[in-house]
């Protein structure tokens, strides 16, 4: 850069006036705040507004801080009643618990953490129950119900939702009423969904997704475009992980099998990378995708044992790949099956 240029940019942002700085702490987000002081290790009410007082959010609004404050008591009395603390109103000890704890751990919004809840509770109970077994597509709105996953919506969602599910009651009934204001409220339903479905829009591009659809044939059913999509999977992937952290919590402590815990592990996987199920192994390779993985399947190499042990030759002949990817997609396979064959050692 030219001096005066080098002058320019000295003077706009080194000594050029200063921005005002506002605190991101917030009454939205005041109960995880105050969730998240207890799992810090304040067991009185009385810490609890020290650390209020010594926010950067109190010093620019200290008359909001003290209304906060006064409410104090009745914040932590829904916390205990939500399960996420051990409180008695009148200077009673405080102590988060373990799912309090967990969902703190996990940054997860308490409202978030209350659906993941309720809904692997009540999935895992009909599943006992009534034997109606939980789709994929089940664990998907279970997961897009959550609202840090951004609500899409999709034309007919509540139609294309029914052939994916055989848990009408999940998909129109328990924890789907919340927030939703009929055919056009914006959470995703799509036309018809009589308001009684949140997240439905969403999940039914979530299932096309890890179905292995295209985007463009995603764009074209659904109206939805790849930077949409990606938005949705980061989310989602971290939500799941969450999900997952919480039904190994909750089987623990109702004495059950982890299984559900486990299918949202497989899940949390094939979300991260838009795959089915038998593509999981492949794409382990570095530099395997979702359609060089499917590629390589429908050649005949199904995991990573196959493609260390196929010729060079074989692999060029696959689409997609050729002669300089089928060498490096050789050697790492080899190294991803030597470093597994340490693990198990």
């Amino acid at each position: 850069k030219s001096e005066a240029e080098f002058e320019a940019v000295e003077d706009f942002y080194l000594n050029g006036e200063l921005e005002r700085v506002e605190s991101q702490f917030s009454v939205e987000t005041l109960t995880e705040q105050i969730l998240a002081t207890v799992v810090g290790g304040a067991n009185q009410t009385s810490q609890i507004r020290d650390f209020l007082n010594a926010t950067f959010y109190a010093h620019q609004n200290r008359g909001e801080v003290e209304r906060v404050k006064e409410e104090l008591e009745g914040i932590l009395a829904e916390l205990s009643e939500d399960g996420f603390v051990e409180f008695e109103r009148g200077g009673g000890k405080i102590r988060a618990t373990e799912f309090g704890s967990l969902s703190s751990r996990l940054y997860l919004s308490t409202r978030s953490a209350l659906a993941l809840r309720d809904g692997i509770n009540f999935l895992s109970t009909r599943n006992a129950e009534t034997g109606t077994g939980i789709s994929d597509f089940d664990l998907l709105l279970l997961l897009c119900r959550c609202e840090e996953v951004v609500p899409l919506r999709v034309k007919e969602a509540g139609e294309i939702a029914t052939v994916l599910t055989e848990n009408l009651e999940w998909l129109y009934g328990v924890g789907g009423a919340a927030g939703c204001g009929g055919a056009g409220c914006g959470a995703g339903c799509g036309a018809g969904c009589g308001g009684a479905a949140v997240g439905v829009g969403s999940a039914v591009v979530a299932q096309a997704w890890i179905d292995e659809l295209s985007y463009s044939e995603m764009k074209r059913r659904f109206g939805i475009y790849p930077g949409e999509i990606h938005n949705n999977v980061y989310v989602l992937g971290w939500i799941c992980y969450a999900a997952s952290r919480l039904a190994e919590h909750l089987q623990k402590e109702n004495n059950e099998d982890a299984e559900l815990s486990a299918r949202l592990n497989v899940l949390k996987d094939r979300i991260k990378h838009g795959i089915r199920k038998d593509l999981l192994g492949l794409v382990c390779i570095k530099g395997v995708g979702r359609v060089i993985a499917r590629w390589l399947h429908s050649a005949g190499f199904k995991s990573p044992e196959e493609v260390a042990r196929a010729e060079v030759e074989q692999l060029e002949r696959v689409p997609g790949v050729g002669a300089k990817r089928a060498k490096r997609l050789k050697e790492e396979a080899l190294r991803l099956c030597k470093r597994q064959c340490k693990r198990q050692i």
